[in-house]
Formats: C-alpha cells, sequence, structure tokens
C-alpha cells in the first residue's frame, strides 16, 4: 500500500512539473496546443507503462531495455532542440 501511494504521488508531482514548466517554455501563439501535447504525451506514458510492464512475462528482459532506451532516445533528440545547441 504505501509504495502503491508513493507511486501515485509521484505520478502526481511529474504532472504538476508538466503544467508549470511547459507552460513557461511555450511562447504565448501556442501555448494552449503545447500544453494540452504535454498533456497527451505524460497521459499515453501513464498508461503504457504497465503494458511495457507485461512484456516482461514474454520476454524478461525488454522491460529494462524499453525504460534504459527510452531515456537514450529522449536525450539524442533533445540535443537537436535549438535551446540545446
Amino acid at each position: 500500500t504505501a509504495l502503491a501511494v508513493f507511486g501515485k504521488g509521484c505520478l502526481a508531482a511529474s504532472f504538476n512539473c508538466v503544467f508549470l514548466y511547459t507552460g513557461e517554455l511555450y511562447p504565448t501563439v501556442i501555448r494552449q496546443t503545447g500544453m494540452g501535447l504535454a498533456n497527451t504525451m505524460a497521459r499515453l506514458g501513464s498508461i503504457t507503462a504497465p503494458l511495457v510492464k507485461m512484456t516482461g512475462e514474454v520476454f524478461p528482459t525488454l522491460p529494462f531495455i524499453i525504460y534504459g532506451a527510452a531515456p537514450v532516445v529522449s536525450a539524442l533528440v533533445a540535443i537537436f532542440l535549438p535551446e540545446t545547441r
């Protein structure tokens, strides 16, 4: 029960961070579109996380590969942003 409550708290904290930071990153003209996209991607990630965990029943190391590759791919994509050049 404690782990479930801790996980729910971390999920709520991540949503708060998304709303706080993305609102500051986007210019006023596209702020609503950016906020909607960030909210959609955050919810999509929370939906797919249990599905990735279930793939471990078929191939035990697959969740570790997916959870390890996703941050690396995200970092590689972030390198090409104008703000990180």
